[in-house]
């Protein structure tokens, strides 16, 4: 049975408390790692049952360089990051490397559970392969732009 995992990459922790209230709405597990070797780890062991990905782009966690790499890989699941820098200056740079959504913090938990439930809705769709030739592939549902954002939110 496949569960419902919300996987959370945050050096420091800060914006667990938050994630967690926000997924507990949703039925969600969580998994929290800190450093890329467990996120390394992670994805090794339990990588399929992730249907979210929330990525703190903290500087110990290496998280651009994380994304980048996750852009790079077929069958990801949605990635929402979580960001201190201003979210229209990062928003389209993380979307040009796959990212569903760019949240800034403090993070507001209306936008991080509709972010949640979207990557949740995309998930669920077949995945694309690594030319993404899969109909309904999650490639188009995952681009989001942070103007869309701001108009969902309000």
């Amino acid at each position: 049975m496949k569960r419902n995992v919300v996987l959370v990459l945050d050096a420091d922790a800060d914006t667990a408390r938050a994630v967690a209230s926000a997924a507990a709405t949703g039925n969600r597990d969580l998994r929290f790692v800190q450093t890329s070797k467990e996120f390394s780890h992670f994805c090794s062991e339990d990588f399929e049952n992730v249907t979210a990905i929330v990525l703190d782009v903290d500087p110990g966690m290496h998280g651009m360089a994380i994304l980048e790499a996750l852009d790079a890989c077929e069958n990801t699941p949605p990635i929402i990051v979580v960001s201190a820098l201003e979210e229209h200056r990062l928003g389209p740079v993380v979307q040009r490397h796959g990212a569903m959504a760019c949240l800034g913090k403090p993070l507001s938990f209306t936008r991080l559970g509709r972010a949640l439930d979207q990557a949740g809705e995309c998930a669920a769709l077949p995945r694309c392969d690594l030319w993404g030739h899969v109909t309904d592939c999650t490639c188009t549902c995952r681009r989001t732009s942070v103007l869309q954002q701001y108009a969902a939110a309000n």
